[in-house]
């Protein structure tokens, strides 16, 4: 079970309206001030797996601050007792600040304006939300016997579903606000982490010198149960490993090679019809060329389709004659004035784009967003939001983190532009 999971059990609309009443704030905003912390606070402990030190150094933080799983087991106990809210409130704030460094003011600051709380009730929240969460994962390092390794792939598995399960809202101010850039960079991809064998870190207590004999021995008597059959164990997996290759490669032809054959033979013959069109330097063209465009004027419709954004950048794609780099303005995308809130004509061209994601899969883009209307924050900040506002779509819509980067850039009006960064 991931830690939003086990949060939200914990958390129950009884522990949340008793933690409102302490406070004296409504229920619906101390919920969404309490989940704003969370995926807050979860957000730093990814951050903190693209480090081996910095794991090393949570693992122990979490072994000393824990309270052994009574607190996420019982919130409620906690809250009913004030000499049990009081020392826990104490060790909260002090994890605040030893675990999550220069989190604790900014965090306070951002979770008061996003729900709309007093900076006391923040302050409160914050102080005891850490501790649950420490608590929630010392429980899984426990119930899991995890070691350093296993912490890390188990935190850096979060990082999909915190983009996914955080309100657009607090995205945009947690990144710029709390320095979280580095959450958007290829390192913190969830999937593709290389770690120790879990099942090494779940064995009962033996010498930490080498866990190597527990993989020997299971092959050694795997053989010998099979060494009087007609056909060894180890030629049906060596048999299975070659159809399942060969299964793959008949996959990859037919879905990916035969396909990309068939569109370099149609780059081919439309190239010199697009390039007339929308190339600078249709002058390069010979004359017989521009000719044999104009005769042909139908071909050019060949790899285009889908609404005005796929007609656009499709034949950029497919052209390998063309480098990477080119921008395209997305001009059926807009905002809401003085806003990063995108407005409702604004999904089809984002769903294309999340369409062409998912077509080209070695596709890359960077979101530059723009802003000169920007109203209580600088247009920069601004252009920023909006960038991220339709990244957050994407993601929803599938697309894997890693393909999508975004950037605000100051004046340009107030639409977006999409980057071609690979093809």
């Amino acid at each position: 079970m991931n830690l939003f999971d086990t949060l939200n059990e914990a958390m129950t609309d009884e522990v949340v309206s008793k933690i409102a009443k302490l406070t004296d704030e409504e229920p619906t905003k101390t919920k969404k001030a309490i989940d704003g912390i969370f995926c807050t606070l979860i957000a730093g402990l990814v951050r903190r797996t693209g480090s081996t030190m910095s794991v090393n150094m949570l693992y122990n933080q979490v072994q000393k601050g824990n309270q052994g799983g009574d607190l996420i087991g019982d919130v409620m106990s906690y809250l009913n007792k004030k000499d049990k809210l009081d020392a826990i409130l104490k060790t909260g704030d002090g994890l605040v600040s030893q675990i999550f460094p220069a989190y604790k003011s900014p965090l306070i600051s951002m979770i008061g304006t996003y729900a709309g709380i007093k900076k006391n009730s923040s302050t409160m929240y914050s102080s005891l939300a850490t501790p649950i969460l420490i608590d929630a994962v010392s429980r899984e390092i426990s119930n899991n016997k995890m070691d350093v390794d296993a912490l890390t792939t188990y935190l850096a598995d979060h990082h999909e579903p915190l983009f996914k399960r955080t309100p657009e809202e607090l995205v945009e101010k947690m990144i710029p606000q709390l320095g979280l850039q580095e959450l958007l960079s290829p390192k913190f991809t969830s999937t593709k982490r290389v770690i120790a064998p879990k099942s090494a870190s779940v064995k009962p207590k033996t010498s930490t010198a080498v866990n190597t004999p527990q993989y020997v021995a299971e092959p050694e008597e795997e053989e010998e149960s099979s060494a009087n059959s007609a056909f060894p164990v180890k030629w049906l997996l060596i048999f299975l490993v070659v159809i399942a290759a060969a299964a793959g490669g008949y996959y990859y032809y037919e879905n990916y090679y035969k396909p990309s054959q068939a569109g370099a033979s149609q780059e081919e013959t439309t190239v010199l019809g697009d390039s007339t069109l929308t190339d600078g330097t249709a002058t390069a063209v010979d004359s017989v060329a521009i000719d044999s465009a104009k005769a042909t004027p139908a071909i050019s419709n060949v790899t285009t389709g889908g609404g005005a954004l796929t007609k656009e950048v499709e034949p950029y794609l497919i052209d390998n004659t063309k480098p990477v780099g080119q921008i395209f303005t997305m001009k059926d995308v807009s905002f809401v004035k003085g806003s990063q809130a995108l407005d409702d004509k604004s999904t089809g061209a984002i769903n294309e784009l999340a369409d062409l994601l998912k077509k080209y899969p070695k596709m890359q883009v960077r979101i530059q967003g723009h802003s000169t209307d920007a109203v209580g924050i600088d247009n920069k900040a601004m252009a920023t939001k909006r960038a991220f506002a339709i990244k957050k779509r994407l993601l929803v819509a599938g697309i894997t983190d890693t393909r999508i980067d975004a950037i605000g850039i100051q004046g340009g009006g107030d639409k977006a532009d999409i980057k071609i960064v690979t093809k």
